[in-house]
């Protein structure tokens, strides 16, 4: 069994998903194994996964489109001692895994480990943009527990996702509420610091990718913004377990 089980969520990105597996597989860290999940995509991204034969990969297609990461289809017995989230639009530097796992290895009170990121567009240069939401979201400095619960009560979700090594032990975060389709990041993390520490890496160690027309998930839409609004409502909810 490898120490890092990489999952990487795939939908509707062939145009980006080579780019992506192969900053995987590039990692100064060997000892990883890569799970591609497909989300029934209906471009050639399932092709183009089952073009490659490294034995470090292991991939599997949903039938229906399922929306996204649902740790209940990982079951944790086949999965590492670590567990890094990776999306298929997104793009890794080399020694992203390397530097995590040393933190975690070092610090076995943190349960996860986030970084700084390179936003980037569609054609792979850095944003520059300085307006646009995404210019410099992901650029926070270290907070406690307590801090980062005040911060996503006032201000929302602020920690990127496909950065994220985490703790197997803490991937019940990930068991969201049913319909919490918009923000479901923003609710891992309230789970997630309701219990634990988490720490960011101030290295840009991943590359975000933010696509033309406000096309990612979290864009900038009339229906992201109704719908994220609806949702954070909900995940307020949460905040009543505090005693």
């Amino acid at each position: 069994m490898a120490k890092v089980s990489v999952i990487l969520t795939s939908y509707n990105h062939a145009k980006f998903l080579r780019e992506s597996i192969d900053s995987v597989l590039k990692q100064t860290y060997p000892d990883f194994e890569l799970i591609i999940a497909d989300d029934a995509s209906t471009d050639n991204s399932w092709e183009i996964i089952k073009s490659y034969s490294d034995p470090r990969i292991t991939s599997y297609r949903n039938v229906t489109n399922q929306r996204g990461f649902k740790s209940e289809a990982f079951p944790q017995a086949t999965l590492g001692e670590y567990i890094a989230i990776h999306h298929s639009d997104d793009v890794w530097e080399a020694d992203k895994l390397e530097k995590q796992v040393a933190y975690l290895d070092e610090n076995p009170e943190v349960a996860a480990v986030f970084t700084h990121v390179t936003v980037i567009g569609e054609d792979g240069n850095p944003l520059r943009n300085e307006r646009h939401f995404y210019y410099s979201i992901f650029d926070q400095p270290n907070r406690t527990r307590y801090e980062w619960l005040k911060y996503f009560f006032y201000h929302g979700n602020a920690l990127c996702h496909p950065s994220i090594l985490i703790r197997k032990y803490h991937i019940d975060v990930y068991e969201s509420f049913q319909g919490i389709i918009q923000v479901p990041d923003l609710e891992s993390w309230i789970r997630l610091c309701l219990k634990s520490e988490i720490h960011i890496i101030p290295d840009k160690l991943v590359r975000f990718r933010v696509r033309d027309n406000e096309s990612n998930t979290s864009g900038n839409r009339p229906d992201t913004r109704i719908r994220g609004q609806f949702e954070f409502l909900q995940l307020l909810n949460l905040y009543r377990s505090i005693s």
